[in-house]
């Protein structure tokens, strides 16, 4: 859910989970901001109150200036360069339906042997500005079969003010799917974070349902019918468990959730509907809140949500827990699971095998999003942890997956 360097200042969809800030600068829709940094009219820096507990046995870690996690052991810290370019967006007349075809998977390498394994894609991130990266384009053309849009589709990019849509990006990430045979995951329609300060500011319970509703009906049903998942809600629990004192359950409570998966399945009653987070990759306090929450949504309203996202964010070593962690998603009352923005610091080969496996090994786990291609492009550059290196030649983890697959 982010757009990577050298496009981008920071990561916007990953992981800090025990420690925020918010950062405004003036509006600039050629700047994507990390989930802890949001800007608006006015330059200024303030700290946001956010859990700093986490389980027993891990520690609130300081990875770099911008993002902080839950892991096991000791605190540790690396750092990651900002990068220094931006790319324009474009802003286009209001909603009318994208008319393509709607996709299959496609790709001949990595996602035909996933799919031959009986699982649906094999995807990474995709957005105007890496679509612009020829090797980038014929490695996603030749080895991934899904695309989930960085942050073209996110709040403040689609919709900066209200009923006012900027379409162009998303438009154009669209329609170059759908053109290659490629799924789509929708990312994302609900967000506490690059949330527009209109919606942010908002106080009033019957305000902010219509605002969701109408967002959800604009965005959802303008690409209706082509996209196979939606991460409906993102990111909306504490390391608690509890749910994140966002705007979105200030207002309403745990209510959003409800009122946003219902706007999402009237608008594209064909989509998979997700719910969607990070540091779900153990069995941890955070993973049981989220499994009781969809339990609850889906007991009092069946079907309201289909599939639970994993980002997978990895540190070194954490593969090997994927497949607990994945297993005691699967137990809840959904569809399907998905890893949805997996990528791991140091891109080890037994630690992606680790992922791959336990999807495999688990009926419910459909498919696996990578968070780029190339780690030239990746918001974890310094630390390496794609499949494909600098030059877009494969890695040693790529070759393992593919001789496991």
């Amino acid at each position: 859910m982010v757009q990577r360097s050298p496009t981008s200042l920071f990561a916007s969809d990953t992981p800090q989970s025990c420690l925020s800030f918010s950062l405004s600068l003036p509006s600039l829709s050629l700047f994507t901001l990390p989930p802890q940094f949001q800007y608006g009219d006015n330059a200024e820096v303030s700290a946001i109150p956010a859990s700093t507990s986490c389980d027993a046995g891990t520690t609130c870690t300081k990875l770099n200036d911008y993002y902080f996690q839950c892991l096991p052991g000791s605190a540790t810290t690396t750092a990651t360069p900002a990068p220094t370019t931006t790319a324009p967006t474009t802003t286009v007349a209001p909603p009318t339906t994208v008319t393509s075809d709607p996709p299959t998977a496609t790709g001949t390498g990595l996602d035909a042997k996933f799919v031959a394994k009986g699982k649906k894609y094999f995807g990474s991130c995709a957005d105007p500005n890496t679509l612009n990266i020829a090797a980038n384009v014929n490695v996603l053309k030749s080895d991934f079969g899904q695309v989930t849009p960085e942050n073209s589709m996110k709040w403040e990019s689609i919709e900066p003010s209200r009923g006012s849509f900027n379409w162009g990006n998303a438009d154009t990430l669209v329609n170059w799917a759908t053109s290659n045979g490629k799924l789509i995951r929708g990312h994302t329609l609900v967000w506490h974070s690059q949330l527009p300060s209109w919606v942010s500011n908002i106080s009033d319970k019957a305000t902010l349902t219509t605002v969701i509703q109408n967002h959800i009906a604009s965005v959802a049903g303008r690409y209706a019918g082509k996209l196979y998942h939606w991460d409906v809600c993102n990111e909306i629990f504490e390391e608690s468990g509890s749910l994140r004192q966002s705007v979105f359950g200030r207002v309403l409570g745990e209510s959003f959730v409800t009122i946003a998966f219902q706007a999402a399945r009237k608008a594209d009653p064909t989509a998979v509907l997700y719910i969607n987070d990070y540091n779900l990759d153990s069995v941890n306090s955070k993973l049981n809140g989220m499994v009781s929450l969809v339990n609850r949504v889906n007991s009092a309203n069946p079907g309201t949500i289909d599939g639970i996202g994993s980002q997978a964010h990895l540190q070194a070593g954490q593969g090997s827990a994927a497949r607990a962690a994945l297993t005691a998603l699967a137990a809840a009352n959904v569809n399907e699971i998905a890893v949805t923005e997996l990528d791991i610091v140091g891109a080890a080969a037994n630690d992606y095998t680790a992922v791959v496996n336990a999807c495999l090994a688990i009926p419910k786990c459909v498919g696996i999003t990578v968070w780029g291609v190339s780690d030239a492009n990746s918001w974890r550059a310094s630390s390496s942890p794609l499949l494909f290196n600098n030059s877009y030649q494969p890695k040693a983890a790529y070759t393992a997956i593919i001789n496991s697959l």
